[in-house]
Protein backbone atom coordinates (compact mmCIF):
# COMPACT_ATOMS: atom_id res chain seq x y z
CA UNK A 1 0.00 0.00 0.00
CA UNK A 2 1.33 3.41 -0.97
CA UNK A 3 1.70 6.32 1.37
CA UNK A 4 -1.36 8.19 0.06
CA UNK A 5 -3.56 5.14 0.48
CA UNK A 6 -2.13 4.54 3.96
CA UNK A 7 -2.79 8.19 4.82
CA UNK A 8 -6.46 7.87 3.88
CA UNK A 9 -6.80 4.57 5.72
CA UNK A 10 -5.16 6.01 8.83
CA UNK A 11 -7.46 9.05 8.71
CA UNK A 12 -10.52 6.80 8.51
CA UNK A 13 -9.33 4.66 11.41
CA UNK A 14 -8.70 7.75 13.55
CA UNK A 15 -12.14 9.01 12.54
CA UNK A 16 -13.59 5.74 13.83
CA UNK A 17 -11.71 6.08 17.11
CA UNK A 18 -13.17 9.55 17.62
CA UNK A 19 -16.64 8.46 16.53
CA UNK A 20 -16.71 5.63 19.07
CA UNK A 21 -15.29 7.88 21.78
CA UNK A 22 -18.03 10.45 21.10
CA UNK A 23 -20.72 7.74 20.98
CA UNK A 24 -19.56 6.47 24.37
CA UNK A 25 -19.82 10.02 25.69
CA UNK A 26 -23.35 10.63 24.36
CA UNK A 27 -24.98 7.20 24.55
CA UNK A 28 -28.06 6.70 26.64
CA UNK A 29 -27.74 2.93 26.38
CA UNK A 30 -25.50 1.67 29.19
CA UNK A 31 -25.54 -1.82 27.66
CA UNK A 32 -23.66 -0.43 24.63
CA UNK A 33 -20.83 1.13 26.64
CA UNK A 34 -18.54 -1.91 26.81
CA UNK A 35 -18.89 -2.54 23.09
CA UNK A 36 -18.15 1.10 22.23
CA UNK A 37 -15.08 1.17 24.45
CA UNK A 38 -13.84 -2.12 23.00
CA UNK A 39 -14.28 -0.83 19.44
CA UNK A 40 -12.49 2.40 20.35
CA UNK A 41 -9.47 0.53 21.70
CA UNK A 42 -9.37 -1.83 18.69
CA UNK A 43 -9.46 1.04 16.22
CA UNK A 44 -6.78 2.87 18.22
CA UNK A 45 -4.49 -0.19 18.15
CA UNK A 46 -4.99 -0.44 14.40
CA UNK A 47 -4.25 3.28 13.98
CA UNK A 48 -1.04 3.03 15.99
CA UNK A 49 0.08 0.09 13.86
CA UNK A 50 -0.74 1.94 10.62
CA UNK A 51 0.95 5.14 11.81
CA UNK A 52 4.26 3.34 12.21
CA UNK A 53 4.40 2.28 8.55
CA UNK A 54 5.60 5.66 7.26
CA UNK A 55 7.30 8.85 8.36
CA UNK A 56 4.68 11.59 8.29
CA UNK A 57 5.57 15.22 7.58
CA UNK A 58 3.44 18.17 8.72
CA UNK A 59 1.45 18.26 5.49
CA UNK A 60 0.70 14.54 5.84
CA UNK A 61 -0.46 15.08 9.41
CA UNK A 62 -2.83 17.84 8.32
CA UNK A 63 -4.17 15.58 5.57
CA UNK A 64 -4.71 12.76 8.07
CA UNK A 65 -6.57 15.16 10.34
CA UNK A 66 -8.71 16.40 7.44
CA UNK A 67 -9.59 12.84 6.36
CA UNK A 68 -10.41 11.84 9.96
CA UNK A 69 -12.74 14.81 10.47
CA UNK A 70 -14.41 14.30 7.10
CA UNK A 71 -14.90 10.59 7.86
CA UNK A 72 -16.32 11.42 11.29
CA UNK A 73 -18.80 13.91 9.82
CA UNK A 74 -19.96 11.59 7.04
CA UNK A 75 -20.24 8.49 9.20
CA UNK A 76 -22.04 10.30 12.03
CA UNK A 77 -24.59 11.80 9.63
CA UNK A 78 -25.24 8.54 7.80
CA UNK A 79 -25.20 6.10 10.69
CA UNK A 80 -26.19 8.21 13.70
CA UNK A 81 -28.50 11.00 12.43
CA UNK A 82 -30.32 11.09 15.77
CA UNK A 83 -27.18 12.06 17.72
CA UNK A 84 -26.12 15.71 17.80
CA UNK A 85 -22.33 15.59 17.83
CA UNK A 86 -20.25 18.68 18.55
CA UNK A 87 -17.90 19.09 15.58
CA UNK A 88 -15.49 21.19 17.65
CA UNK A 89 -15.24 18.34 20.14
CA UNK A 90 -14.51 15.88 17.37
CA UNK A 91 -11.80 18.11 15.92
CA UNK A 92 -10.23 18.41 19.35
CA UNK A 93 -10.33 14.63 19.83
CA UNK A 94 -8.73 14.05 16.42
CA UNK A 95 -5.88 16.40 17.37
CA UNK A 96 -5.55 14.63 20.72
CA UNK A 97 -5.38 11.20 19.04
CA UNK A 98 -2.70 12.42 16.65
CA UNK A 99 -0.65 13.78 19.55
CA UNK A 100 -1.00 10.54 21.52
CA UNK A 101 0.28 8.62 18.47
CA UNK A 102 3.24 11.02 18.22
CA UNK A 103 2.14 12.27 14.82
Amino acid sequence: MGKNSALKTLGKIIGNVVLHKMLARYTNKPESMSHLLYEESEYRASAIKSAKEFNWNEEDKQDIKRVAIEFFKNKSIKKYPDVAFQLEGAESLVSQELEEMNL
